[in-house]
């Protein structure tokens, strides 16, 4: 007895190359051969590629079972990249969210060493996400929409991504760590995309990124007057500059807070970066990132002197740039006054627009249909008028797509986690965790107010990051037990 419970033990610690010399291992490696060969047959190069990228997603997925929060980590990690990525190797990163969000989900349901205490994931934010996904479902069926596909493609980044990310987060993310993570993990990428922007701003761009400007035709809203609007290796400028602007108003608010001096100087150097970031971005939609994000903090911080302080300073600046002409050699200043002109063009186009939308919908109260409108639009159905007719702003575009049934559930949804929200960081006392929940909190304010003109909520990376930040703020906000 003993000598066969010793020989299974020999068995079950076989080295990998004995695994390998085994029958089961020998089929394994001629079935790799075969499809392999297939693949570079068919696809040529990209089958080669496909057949490298082979073991780094065995590996991959081997990591993501043993801990499925690396799958979230990567998923954040291609909503910064994923768009960037597409101009040096063209290709559907975009799907990689969607895999690695739907691979953590399966180690969750399937890996039994990993543990979840599934009432976390009871909380009337993760209900509110269901709410909105159901109804971005019954969207597929709408009879004005431009078919499943489009709807697929479309519907990630208007709810589905929010849906597969919210419970995952108050399932998995549950530490003091966790928030130190993801704050170290977004300071790191936006970072290297104000570096990036550096780059394109004093050395100029490369030949990726010139193709993509000039033979892709992008160059219009990026070239204004000789001067480059950076976009560093985001979608465009505007998100670029949504993301900076968001992250330096996130680095002022915990410098405020009560760290140690060299973590409040860490916080003003970066802030200081992702100001400069936002500022080479030219993007006059994002400066309501800073301001409503600005206001919500005072507010918060329930501190006369510094609401004050803060007042002033937000009145001073919107005075220089509405009623005075300071600064007005530099192209970013220029482009961010003219944000406060009511006779600016690109305002009165946009009124235009949300005129023909109006008609359009008259008598359709669930919309367009999901992925008629925007690029999906354009993609799918180019002769549309909802392809045709620019949406700008994010609250247009879910007004067209989804009705005026779906603006008003999506506003309420937003609504209500602006209030209690807002509600459990005043009950909380002044620590570490208020200062983050605040932060994670303006933030989110000054992105919804910033989406009214522009997509700003449903951009990348802006739009997973709020999904992660929405949770975060519930979680540091609970009641300790």
């Amino acid at each position: 007895m003993k000598y066969r419970e010793l020989n299974s033990n020999i068995l079950v610690q076989r080295s990998g190359a004995q695994k390998i010399n085994s029958g089961f291992g020998i089929l394994v490696l001629l079935i790799a051969l075969v499809v392999s060969y297939i693949a570079i047959q068919l696809l040529g190069l990209a089958g080669g590629f496909i057949v490298l990228a082979l073991p780094i997603a065995l590996s991959l997925l081997s990591i993501i079972w043993k801990n499925p929060k690396f799958g979230v980590w990567g998923a954040l990690t291609m909503a910064f990249l994923s768009t960037g990525l597409t101009r040096y190797l063209p290709g559907p990163w975009g799907l990689s969210i969607d895999i690695l969000l739907v691979l953590s989900w399966l180690v969750v349901f399937l890996n039994k060493d990993i543990k979840v205490n599934w009432k976390h994931a009871k909380q009337d934010i993760v209900w509110l996400t269901v709410i909105w996904m159901g109804y971005i479902v019954f969207q597929a069926v709408n009879p004005a929409g431009n078919g499943l596909i489009a709807w697929f493609y479309a519907m990630r980044g208007i709810g589905f991504y929010q849906f597969l990310t919210v419970p995952l987060v108050f399932l998995l993310f549950r530490k003091p760590k966790d928030v130190k993570q993801f704050m170290n993990f977004i300071l790191l990428l936006s970072l290297l995309g104000t570096v990036w922007g550096f780059k394109q701003q004093i050395l100029g761009v490369d030949a990726a990124e010139y193709n993509w400007l000039y033979v892709e035709d992008h160059h219009e809203e990026h070239i204004l007057h000789g001067v480059l609007r950076v976009f560093s290796y985001y979608s465009d400028a505007g998100a670029f500059g949504a993301s900076q602007a968001m992250m330096a108003l996130v680095c002022g608010i915990l410098f405020m807070g009560p760290f140690k001096k060299i973590t409040k100087i860490k916080y003003l150097l970066l802030g200081l970066a992702f100001f400069l970031g936002f500022g080479i971005s030219g993007t006059r939609g994002a400066l309501m990132v800073p301001l409503a994000g600005g206001i919500a903090y005072l507010i918060l911080a329930k501190n006369f002197k510094i609401l004050l302080a803060g007042f002033s300073t937000i009145l001073i600046v919107f005075c220089i740039l509405k009623y005075t002409f300071l600064f007005q050699g530099v192209e970013q200043v220029r482009r961010m006054r003219t944000a406060l002109d009511p006779n600016n063009k690109s305002l009165s186009v946009r009124l235009d627009n949300q005129k023909t939308f109006g008609r359009y919908l008259a008598n359709k109260p669930f919309g367009g249909g999901v992925g008629t409108a925007g690029f999906w639009g354009a993609r799918f159905n180019p002769e549309s008028l909802m392809a045709n007719t620019a949406t700008d702003s994010w609250y247009v575009k879910i007004w067209a797509e989804t009705g005026p049934v779906g603006l008003m559930l999506h506003l309420i949804i937003l609504g209500y986690i602006l209030g209690k929200g807002g509600h459990r960081i005043m009950t909380m006392k002044d620590s570490k965790e208020k200062s983050h929940a605040i932060a994670f909190y303006a933030a989110l304010v000054g992105v919804i107010f910033a989406s009214y003109g522009n997509q700003v909520l449903g951009q990348m990376p802006t739009g997973p990051i709020m999904n992660m930040l929405i949770p975060f703020i519930f979680i540091l906000t609970r009641k300790p037990k």
